[in-house]
């Protein structure tokens, strides 16, 4: 949570967007979805351990231990911050001028590792492992094709609340 409190560099280095981006979104998100998890868990926790999985490429276990969580709620709070970006995504057009996902695709450490031949395919497209480590095993497979629409959501909402896109 200290990270909301740094330098601004340090925060758009973490979370790919500025405090004020990234306070809105949280606000947006706490306004329109309900949250399926412990009301003890902040809107600003659950974006942090979020970003920390899917911007910063860490996985489950790495972030509940350095969220003090146990892996279960960390996974939880993963899957309670993609509904809400998913609902973002079902409620508000892609701007025109948002950059396409093939050029912002970078920013996210997670779609940097998508693998189209390791995908494996499903009924709706790929499924992706998501803050997999090797060791512990501690991953989600989740639909390709949501976690890119959640992630072009985010994307969009950066683009046009951030007083400069980041990529």
């Amino acid at each position: 949570m200290s990270l909301m409190f740094t330098v601004p560099e340090r925060f758009v280095g973490f979370a790919h967007m500025d405090q004020k981006t990234f306070f809105e979104l949280s606000d947006w998100i706490l306004a329109n979805v309900a949250s399926q998890i412990t009301p003890d868990i902040s809107v600003e926790e659950s974006l942090f351990v979020f970003l920390d999985i899917v911007a910063q490429g860490n996985s489950f276990s790495t972030v509940a231990y350095g969220w003090d969580h146990d892996l279960e709620l960390t996974q939880g709070i993963f899957l309670n911050v993609l509904n809400a970006l998913t609902i973002l995504r079902e409620s508000r057009e892609i701007a025109d001028t948002c950059p396409p996902f093939t050029q912002t695709r970078k920013r996210w450490e997670v779609a940097r590792k998508w693998n189209q031949k390791r995908s494996r395919m499903g009924a709706g497209g790929g499924v992706v492992r998501i803050g997999y480590d090797e060791m512990c095993r501690d991953g989600l497979e989740v639909d390709q094709e949501c976690l890119k629409e959640a992630l072009m959501a985010l994307n969009n909402f950066i683009h046009e609340n951030a007083d400069h896109d980041e990529s």
